[in-house]
């Protein structure tokens, strides 16, 4: 591998990719953009730094098509990666649909499973579309979508040592996963993120204990302080200088708590 392990890089993950070897990665657990006009839209109205979350569709899908078909050279045979995606347009835009179709039928991924992120979220209703009218309503969505798919076996290949508790198991072996969003973003300072239960499930049901564990979306750097919690190693890359720091800060913040 001609990058250091348990880093977070302040570069675009198409250039990052490039640095990994084929064939390393053990699990991808990212939530790239949601392409949702981040920072101009009613419900969220902090942008991102750089990224314009406001592509046009056709252009979004072929610009993730693009880092997943990477994503699949660097995964091992067996290795897994997990995106959590919302659909736009309160689901008239079916994204996660999209990614399903090209995951599966364009680079050739193993669909594994479509969880339901329930967020129990959905704030004082006051858009109803065409109210008390079947002409046009709306349907907000409180839950987030986690794909799961697999590089040609959805079992591994290797064989390690797990921390998965049996009560953890039992709860986490169904397609629907409730719990709250992040409440943080602004004492953190980014305004698009999941919380650490979200990338802890997804680590712990589907990696060994030292797996290589690689966020190709890194923003604030939840997975990658979840991955070394969890004794991974890991690897985030991240376009913002400004979110790169900030990960990087609550990684040494946790080394500090640690000793």
């Amino acid at each position: 591998m001609r990058l250091k392990e348990n880093n977070i890089y302040n570069m675009d993950c198409l250039e990052g990719l490039e640095k990994l070897e084929d064939n390393s990665v053990d699990l991808v657990v990212t939530s790239p953009p949601y392409n949702v006009d981040l920072g101009n839209n009613k419900y969220n109205k902090n942008p991102y730094n750089l990224y314009n979350d406001n592509k046009e569709h056709e252009e979004y899908l072929s610009w993730m098509k693009e880092i997943f078909s990477k994503v699949y050279q660097k995964l091992k045979s067996g290795g897994r990666v997990c995106i959590n995606i919302g659909d736009g347009k309160n689901g008239a835009v079916p994204t996660h649909s999209d990614i399903i179709q090209f995951m599966t039928e364009d680079i050739g991924y193993i669909p594994m499973a479509t969880i339901i992120w329930d967020k129990s979220q959905v704030g004082n209703r006051t858009a109803w579309g065409s109210w008390k009218s079947p002409s046009s309503p709306s349907f907000p969505t409180p839950f987030e979508f986690i794909l799961v798919f697999a590089k040609e076996s959805k079992k591994l290949k290797s064989k390690g040592e797990t921390d998965l508790t049996s009560e953890e198991f039992k709860e986490w072996a169904y397609g629907i996963w409730k719990f709250t969003p992040e409440t943080r973003q602004k004492k953190i300072g980014h305004p698009a993120m999941f919380p650490e239960e979200l990338p802890k499930r997804c680590i712990k049901m589907f990696s060994w204990k030292d797996a290589l564990v690689v966020d190709i979306f890194s923003g604030a750097g939840t997975t990658c302080k979840v991955a070394k919690e969890l004794g991974r190693r890991y690897i985030g890359f991240e376009i913002s200088k400004e979110y790169c720091d900030i990960a990087n800060k609550r990684l040494e913040e946790l080394e500090e708590e640690v000793s």
